[in-house]
């Protein structure tokens, strides 16, 4: 088999392999959510910046951290209700935001700082 064949092979598979990740983790149940956490998370399926926010919102619900699950797609009233301008939007209790994806650190300094460690 020709050498450029064999790479195109190994790259699609790969992709594929990547395809199913984000799918399956993107399906799995969601552990960080709580509708008792004083954190409201703004979210969508469709929402690519919200799919890279999984893995880290995962590793938070290891430490006990939780947010509420706001999924706008469902609930568009979401939007105007809670002045949501895009997604992800984190809005605690006390008004303040944190709005697009946030690092790891970031994230649970404010989940934190918000009261949101629930578990």
């Amino acid at each position: 088999m020709e050498a450029w064949k064999i790479i195109f092979a190994a790259a699609v598979l790969f992709i594929g392999a990547g395809v199913a990740l984000n799918y399956a983790q993107a399906s799995a149940p969601k552990k960080y959510f709580d509708d008792s956490s004083p954190v409201m998370y703004f979210w969508s399926e469709d929402c690519h910046f919200c799919k890279l926010q999984v893995p880290v919102l995962n590793e938070l619900a290891e430490e006990g951290f939780r947010v509420k699950s706001m999924d706008v797609g469902k609930n568009p009233g979401y939007w105007q209700d809670y002045a949501v301008g895009g997604t992800p939007t984190f809005l605690a209790s006390d008004g303040e935001r944190l709005i697009g994806l946030q690092p790891k650190e970031k994230l649970r300094a404010w989940l934190e700082k918000k009261g949101a460690k629930t578990a």
